[in-house]
């Protein structure tokens, strides 16, 4: 650890007191306001099928429901691909079984590829729209537009990509703040996001071991070509891997780039620390630079950055 820039930084006098404020200025979560619903992919999927499902919008409300659906399927085919959203599906084929009681079990598949459909086909889907409740939806809930309930859908739909951005928030969180420092720097650094380190070897020509070759980073900071920081960034809420692991493998990771005269940054929150100040000590003894966002906030990985 190098401790004087942590003493210059911070205002802190020694080693115990660097691993306290690190201790106490840890957080409970780093989800920010942008966690919750991806807006621009909500309004990207509701665009794709605007044109289909204003057309869609004619059913709501009808009297005469199967015919006018079935004028819908012969004339305007290109409204099929849109169906499986409106029971928060994705995909152009759906199996279904269409009755548990039989002694059969019979499974029914749907192509909602856009194609002309022979009546048989229009029989079938106006049975999907009976039996899925889509009928009774367009008769007696939906009163206003399509667009507007599918909208609610997606933003439903959305919410099961939130493990997916739960692991990645961290990463999210820090991309603008570690492109924000290197622009206030004057832009020394490429800056390179979730790239393997071979990415070095083939476009910049810069020689990597095989032991690191294959592995994939959170951010890969490049200056002229001869400087090369890693910087590994987790979120620890005390759930999966022990924190011991967690540690080491970050300590095996800046061994692993010193063997490339590479350099390394771990930034790591969250209040699975809490308790297991012990790993804690240990990684600011092993490494070179341990940061939480209370320490990056306070502008920690902008000093390291100028220094390096």
């Amino acid at each position: 650890m190098e401790e004087k820039i942590y003493r210059d930084s911070l205002g802190l006098g020694s080693f115990n007191e660097i691993v306290e404020k690190f201790y106490k200025t840890l957080i409970d979560t780093n989800r920010g306001y942008k966690f919750f619903v991806d807006w621009k992919k909500v309004k990207g999927k509701i665009s794709d099928f605007k044109v289909e499902l204003n057309i869609l919008n004619s059913l709501i409300g009808s009297s005469n429901f199967d015919d006018d659906l079935r004028k819908i399927l012969k004339s305007y085919p290109e409204v099929l691909p849109a169906v499986p959203i409106l029971i928060a599906v994705r995909g152009k084929s759906l199996k279904v079984i269409r009755d548990f009681l039989g002694k059969g079990a019979d499974i029914v598949e749907y192509n909602f590829k856009k194609r002309q459909l022979t009546d048989e086909e229009i029989e079938e889907f106006v049975e999907f729209f009976d039996k899925t409740g889509l009928k009774y939806f367009f008769r007696s809930l939906s009163n206003q537009s399509v667009i507007d309930y599918v909208t609610g859908v997606e933003v439903g739909m959305d919410t099961n990509a939130r493990k997916n951005r739960s692991g990645k928030a961290m990463e999210l969180l820090l991309k603008p703040i570690i492109e924000q420092i290197n622009s206030e720097l004057g832009t020394p650094f490429e800056i390179l996001w979730q790239k393997k380190f071979v990415y070095l070897e083939k476009k910049l020509g810069i020689k990597v071991s095989s032991t690191i070759k294959n592995r994939k980073a959170d951010f890969i900071l490049v200056k002229n070509k001869n400087t090369v920081l890693n910087i590994e960034v987790n979120f620890y809420s005390g759930t999966g891997s022990k924190p011991q692991e967690i540690v080491d493998s970050y300590i095996n990771r800046q061994n692993e780039l010193r063997e490339n005269a590479f350099k390394f940054i771990w930034i790591t929150d969250g209040e699975g620390w809490k308790g297991q100040k012990n790993q804690i000590e240990k990684g600011f003894s092993r490494l070179d630079y341990l940061l939480n966002l209370h320490f990056v906030r306070k502008g920690l990985l902008e000093k390291i950055l100028c220094k390096i």
